[in-house]
């Protein structure tokens, strides 16, 4: 049985010829026609991936995002974000609420395919090990366990920031480039620019400062990248 992929979106022609699409392509589809109908059943679902809409008429798409990434059990949820409108302002504040990915209408369902495919096999393979353990500036990072511990309280993060997070402290003190970043954590797409790098680490510093952390324990190379700094004992 294949994986199953929830659609939120108010148009219901746009359900259906997604639906196809994914069905014809192994997956499951359960769609919903609104944010709250689907909120209301996600954490039952278990779903492998949303494809969320944007704009909807009362709850809107990033208001739908909001509410998945406020819980624990959906933060790490890949969801990939539907705009009818081709705006840096909206992508990027999809980008800051916990979206992994976005698509712009009318979709290419090809580019639709691949990029759910790519999140879903990076969400069920972590490469990780039992003793796949990193401690650092008292955090502790169980990649087995996909986690983040600060003083023995779990940090919610999503996946991609999970994997950045685990990325920079496995290496304390070695500066990544932007391009670098991208290469490593979003290697198949071409379509991303460095910006999206920025804000991933914007948006997990913030995460990191509201459980008590130094935000800046991610250091700013400028012009060139960001790295980990070196725990001081």
């Amino acid at each position: 049985m294949g994986k199953l992929v929830v659609l939120i979106d108010d148009d219901l022609n746009m359900i259906r010829l997604l639906r196809a699409v994914l069905e014809k392509n192994g997956y499951q589809v359960i769609p919903f026609l609104s944010g709250e109908s689907a909120l209301a059943s996600l954490p039952d679902l278990k779903p492998a991936a949303v494809i969320l809409d944007v704009v909807m008429p009362g709850m809107d798409g990033i208001d739908v995002l909001k509410q998945i990434r406020s819980q624990r059990r959906l933060a790490k949820l890949p969801v990939i974000m539907l705009t009818s409108r081709d705006s840096e302002v909206e992508t990027v504040l999809g980008l800051e609420l916990g979206a992994d990915d976005y698509l712009s209408k009318p979709v290419r369902y090809h580019e639709l395919l691949t990029r759910l495919k790519k999140w879903i096999v990076r969400t069920d393979a972590l490469p990780a090990s039992p003793s796949d353990l990193v401690r650092i500036h008292g955090i502790t990072i169980n990649r087995t366990a996909c986690e983040v511990q600060f003083q023995e309280q779990p940090v919610t993060l999503t996946h991609l920031e999970f994997e950045l997070l685990a990325l920079l402290a496995a290496s304390p003190g070695k500066v990544f480039t932007r391009d670098q970043l991208l290469d490593l954590l979003w290697h198949e797409e071409q379509n991303y620019e460095t910006r999206t790098v920025d804000v991933h680490i914007r948006r997990l510093r913030k995460k990191l400062e509201d459980c008590g952390l130094n935000p800046q324990i991610i250091e700013t190379v400028r012009s060139v990248g960001y790295r980990m700094g070196q725990a001081k004992d």
